[in-house]
């Protein structure tokens, strides 16, 4: 799946965005009490990005949009986690690609 635009949050406040992502699936498999499961781990890759505060740290709340029919429409939300090439320029857009677990 892939979108336009993403929000990042921290503490329940915008600190910056993510664009152009998507989302990659893998599928992992353990054995636990003689049970195989299987484990998805979910990816998410970015183009570029952009900062409005300074992050506390590297866990970020994420909402992804996609454009579609003139509309943001929300794909996905879930709870990240990654490091960013720079964490101190804000508002612009850095062009710098992203891996986000």
């Amino acid at each position: 799946m892939d979108g336009n635009i993403g929000v990042l949050y921290q503490y329940g406040k915008q600190v910056g965005g993510i664009y152009d992502w998507e989302i990659s699936l893998n599928f992992d498999t353990i054995v636990k009490d003689g049970w195989e499961e299987v484990k998805v781990i979910k990816k998410i890759s970015a183009l570029s990005y952009w900062l409005v505060e300074i992050p506390a740290d590297e866990a970020f709340d994420i909402e992804l949009y996609k454009h579609m029919d003139n509309q943001l429409i929300l794909m996905d939300t879930g709870r990240v986690n990654f490091d960013m090439p720079d964490d101190e320029t804000l508002n612009r857009r850095l062009y710098a690609p992203l891996e986000l677990t």
